[in-house]
This record gives C-alpha cells, sequence and structure tokens, in this order.
C-alpha cells in the first residue's frame, strides 16, 4: 500500500489530508445526528398532548426527549409569555442557531467530495506529460512495458482521488438529508407548541 502512494506522487499528500479530514467530518457529524435522533421515539408522547391538547403537559414531555425538538420547545416554553408574533422571532432565532450547528462542516465534506476527483486528474495529467516527456527523450524505439508502467502509475491518483470523493459526496448527501428532516421536525412541533399554547390563553399582544 505505502509502494502505490509513493508512486502516485506528490499529489497523493493532499489526498491522504483530504481523506483524514472527510473522515473526521464523518465520525463528528454522525455522532452529533445520532445523539439528536436517538430519542426520538419520544416524540410520539407528543403527538398525544397535541391531539388532546394538553398544554400542561408539554413539559414533563419535553424533558423526556433529547435533541433540536427539545431545544425549540423548551424555548417555546420559556417564552410563552410573549406575543404569537415574538414568540415566533425567538423560536425562529434559535432554531437558526441549531440548524447552523448542525450543519456545521459539511460544506467541507461537500469541497472534498468535489475536488479530490480533480486533484487526482491533475496528478494523472502531471504523471503522464513526464512518462510521454521521458519517452520522447529516448532516441530509440520506446518499450510498450516502460510507457505502461509510467501510465498506470499515473492513473494510482485518479484512483485514489475517486476512493476518497465518492465517499465524502455519499455521506454529505447523506447528513443533508438528515438535517433537513430535522429542521422539518422542528418547525412542525415548534408551531404546534405555539398553537397550543396560545390557544390555552398564553397574553398574545404584539
Amino acid at each position: 500500500m505505502i509502494e502505490f502512494f509513493l508512486k502516485g506522487g506528490l499529489l497523493m499528500f493532499p489526498l491522504l489530508l483530504c481523506s483524514l479530514a472527510s473522515i473526521a467530518v464523518m465520525v463528528n457529524r454522525g455522532l452529533v445526528y445520532w445523539f439528536n435522533r436517538k430519542n426520538a421515539a419520544n416524540l410520539t408522547a407528543l403527538e398525544n398532548i397535541f391531539d388532546k391538547r394538553i398544554s400542561d403537559s408539554l413539559f414533563p414531555a419535553a424533558g423526556k426527549i433529547s435533541g433540536s425538538v427539545r431545544l425549540l420547545i423548551e424555548c417555546a416554553l420559556n417564552n410563552r409569555h410573549l406575543s404569537t408574533n415574538l414568540l415566533e422571532k425567538k423560536i425562529s432565532h434559535t432554531g437558526s442557531l441549531e440548524l447552523k450547528r448542525l450543519a456545521r462542516f459539511l460544506h467541507l465534506l461537500e469541497l472534498i467530495g468535489r475536488i479530490s476527483p480533480m486533484i487526482g486528474l491533475l496528478g494523472t495529467i502531471l504523471g503522464l506529460t513526464g512518462t510521454f516527456q521521458s519517452v520522447s527523450a529516448l532516441k530509440q524505439a520506446a518499450n510498450p512495458s516502460i510507457l505502461a508502467n509510467g501510465i498506470w502509475e499515473a492513473l494510482i491518483t485518479t484512483v485514489a482521488g475517486l476512493f476518497v470523493g465518492i465517499p465524502a459526496l455519499i455521506f454529505h448527501h447523506f447528513y443533508e438529508n438528515t438535517v433537513n428532516n430535522t429542521a422539518f421536525d422542528m418547525k412542525q412541533y415548534a408551531e404546534k407548541t405555539v398553537q397550543l399554547l396560545k390557544e390555552d390563553g398564553t397574553d398574545d399582544r404584539i
């Protein structure tokens, strides 16, 4: 493996850094999303509360869940004395900060997924250029085996770039979809919480 890495040339080192960075982001974001969704089953209790229109049960129900949904529900409960307009702005601001936290580093994963194949292709082009330059410098007929050896060594960076870029793009798509689903849940439960609180007689002055 080390032999193949060294034959790939200098551009294998940026690809190695891209690989390490993408793995770090994948693991970090995976843990964040797992902890954020691990108590999603308890959202059923919230649905029952919304169906029965019992606002007093929101406090204990919110304590049984975790993650972004709980954050917004607690924000609504802690600021329920505000008018509907101010309460919605408060929740919107809190939700925006939470989504920004969830989407952190995803742009880096997408960037790695896009540039890694390009770095690999650049390495291949440079390698082929060097190979053909060496062959053209020979005063005698080139040995096909020498040319073939130079070509497959040049292709190592393209293969490496694809190995780094494809998983990065796959995980970026999966994680982006996770953030979008979380944003939908946050919006849905926040709206239901505000509606229930206001129906329960919370002051609605502007």
